[in-house]
């Protein structure tokens, strides 16, 4: 059963040094996050050079290999003082797991929890 909240990403420009991504949220439990009109006024930025200077993802947001910027129907952040969004974090698990299975940063994607 699904728990009623995600969110989606697209490629919003991409050159040798970094990918960034527009993403937005939902939580369908809650009228004010449905997000029907799918805003994705959140950004996503990764810097490819530090990918492979920092290999432990726990020290990528510290080391400001990835960058996020909320999205306006941020329902849920993490905290641990960087207040991520959840669901940008889930967002770019998906999008690191399509790059190391093949190489390339995918155009969009979402997830449904």
């Amino acid at each position: 059963m699904s728990m009623g909240v995600g969110g989606r990403a697209y490629l919003a420009s991409e050159d040798e040094r970094i990918v960034r991504y527009s993403y937005g949220s939902f939580d369908w439990n809650d009228p004010k996050h449905y997000n029907d009109d799918r805003i994705c006024d959140g950004s996503i930025t990764i810097h490819k050079n530090l990918l492979s200077e920092f290999p432990d993802r726990s020290k990528w947001i510290a080391n400001r290999v990835i960058e996020v910027v909320n999205c306006s129907n941020c329902y849920a952040k993490t905290s641990d003082g960087y207040e991520i969004e959840t669901i940008a974090l889930s967002l770019i698990f998906r999008i690191l797991g399509e790059y190391e299975t093949n190489g390339l940063f995918s155009e969009k994607c979402s997830i449904c929890k």
